[in-house]
Formats: structure tokens, C-alpha cells, sequence
């Protein structure tokens, strides 16, 4: 048998999965929805988003949106597609409410791609919020779609353990690799009532994973100088530079003789540690080294050198 789909979405994620499905003989696909090309840099060059080109190099039908899915949408979907019908609504790093008019357009069901252990940290930035919290165990979830974020049915869970030393594009690397390799099984098996989507609690254990701006990751630069001298915070900062990492990345203000300055902290690890005897017990401390920073203005480099530029000036 063979399904139909919409997909939606608009980041290489996307278009990992718009690849898999393309290359597999039981799934068509009839059209994509994604984002309009933005102006960007100084000429405000329209560029397209990788899954706008995909469409276009594989001829496949296009719904280009702006803000938001409004009424000028549902009625180019419907009078395009009317003829048209589809199993499958999958929606993969969209960012945009999905109106209920569409999760009711597939025969099927809408389904929804979440890169992490729901109910744990439903909302846009979950492979962020697993890093930043240290968890040792996560999963990526293919889930029916519902009118609450992240809190549809849940068709199948693929866990994984969480490598200490990995950013988000590889906690999301993973992750998508991961379901890429079992999503045409998995939804043809739901289709034909061989799996059946278990229902989530209505509570989640963890916060909203929000979409991150860049003031979530300012961290005062007196917090990462005790963290580097005694080890204070060390480890949640290590965290949130892999975290924020390849955006919005860690970055904090320092006084310099030439006034404030921006630095980004790109690269950091833990010392050994050091063993530190007290009169009651004995505890092993690690320090925060930083590696490659960035003054603003100004390239890459190991911190050793940004601090001897610094020392310079």
C-alpha cells in the first residue's frame, strides 16, 4: 500500500526526513508546507530554507506560508488539493500553530516528530533542555498530534543515552537519525493497526522547553570566573556552552581597559578534578577551562591567547 503525505517543516531535520520518506516506495508525497525565503545579510538576499529547495529539485507542490496558517492557506490547500486527499499530516521543526483544520485534513492522523521522552520537556528546544539539565537518558517520539503542544498520543519511543560530551546538533543528530532509520515501518505499521498510540499523562515532570532567545544564554561573567577558580556552577556551565552551542551560544560581558566587551564562550570542558580533604568528608572538585572564545569584533581563538591579547591592549 501505498500513503500520502503533507509535510511541513523548514531545517535540515526536516529535510532529513523529507529525504527518507521520498526514498521509500510505500510513501508519496503530495505537497510541502514551509516558510516563504527571507530577506537575509546587508542585501537582504531572499535565500530559501533547505526544504523550499528540496521541494523545487523533486517538483513537488509547495504551500509557501508567512506568519502564520490563515484562512489564505486553507483555501489554496483546499482548492489545490481537493481532489487530493492524504493519509498523513507530518509536521517535523515547523514552528507555527497548527490550526485545527489541518490536523482533521489527513485520513489518517497528524503526526508529529519530538526529539525527546515525553511527557518530559514538551516545547520547541527539548534537545537544549536535556543537555542543560545533564540528563543521562532521553528519546526521540513519533506522536499523533493533538490541539495541546506535545501532549498527543504516543505511537512509538526510541531512547537513547545522552553522550556527556555532545551539542545540540548532535543530540539532534542523533536523535533524527535514529528515527529516520525505523519511520517508514513505524508509520506503516501504525497505519494498519499493528502499533496503537498510548495516550500521554496530562502532567509533565519538566518545565516548557521555550524557544530560546539570546539572554538565555548570558551567564554574568562573575559566575564563570568562580566556576574556573573553585569549580562553583562548573558543570551546569560546561552544560549550557554545549547546550546554547551552535545557537544562541554562551556569552557573557567582561571589563576590559578598553571598557565592556562581549565575549562568546564557543568550546569548554572540566578539569580532572582535584581531590579537596575537609574536616567531615572528602570531595573531588572540577574547575571550568575554556577553550576557544571570541571577543566581539574579533575571530576565534583559545582563550590563553584572547587573555594575552587582552593583557596587551
Amino acid at each position: 500500500m501505498i500513503y500520502t503525505l503533507a509535510l511541513a517543516g523548514s531545517t535540515e531535520r526536516t529535510l532529513q526526513v523529507a529525504q527518507t520518506l521520498l526514498a521509500d516506495k510505500r510513501f508519496k508525497l503530495k505537497f510541502i508546507i514551509t516558510p516563504q525565503p527571507k530577506p537575509v545579510g546587508r542585501q537582504q538576499t531572499l535565500i530559501q530554507n533547505p526544504v523550499h529547495q528540496f521541494a523545487q529539485e523533486n517538483q513537488l507542490p509547495i504551500i509557501l506560508i508567512d506568519r502564520k496558517l490563515d484562512q489564505k492557506v486553507q483555501l489554496k490547500i483546499e482548492t489545490d488539493f481537493a481532489q487530493q486527499s492524504i493519509d498523513f499530516l507530518l509536521v517535523v521543526d515547523f514552528g507555527y500553530l497548527i490550526p485545527q483544520w489541518l490536523l482533521k485534513l489527513p485520513k489518517v492522523a497528524p503526526l508529529n516528530i519530538h526529539p525527546s521522552l515525553l511527557p518530559r520537556w514538551r516545547g520547541s528546544s527539548p534537545g537544549q533542555f536535556v543537555l542543560l539539565s545533564g540528563n543521562p537518558k532521553s528519546a526521540v517520539t513519533l506522536m499523533i498530534m493533538s490541539e495541546k503542544m506535545d501532549e498527543g498520543a504516543i505511537i512509538a519511543q526510541l531512547p537513547f543515552t545522552v553522550d556527556q560530551t555532545w551539542t545540540q546538533t548532535e543530540y539532534y543528530s542523533h536523535s533524527f537519525d535514529l528515527i529516520c532509520k525505523q519511520l517508514g515501518d513505524l508509520i506503516d505499521q501504525f497505519a494498519q493497526n499493528k502499533i496503537k498510540a498510548v495516550p500521554q499523562p496530562t502532567d509533565s515532570p519538566t518545565p516548557i522547553a521555550k524557544r530560546l532567545t539570546k539572554q538565555d544564554s548570558f551567564y554574568d561573567w562573575s559566575v564563570i570566573k568562580q566556576a574556573m577558580e573553585s569549580g562553583q556552577r562548573a558543570d551546569k556551565i560546561e552544560r549550557a556552552c554545549r547546550a546554547f552551542y551552535p545557537w544562541p551560544k554562551l556569552w557573557t560581558k567582561v571589563m576590559t581597559n578598553q571598557g565592556e566587551k562581549r565575549l562568546i564562550i564557543h568550546r569548554c570542558h572540566l578539569s580532572q578534578g582535584e581531590q579537596i580533604e575537609q574536616a567531615t568528608q572528602s570531595k573531588q572538585t572540577k574547575q571550568l577551562i575554556l577553550d576557544q572564545v571570541q571577543w566581539e569584533g574579533k575571530n576565534i581563538t583559545s582563550w590563553n591567547e584572547a587573555k594575552n591579547s587582552l593583557l596587551e591592549e
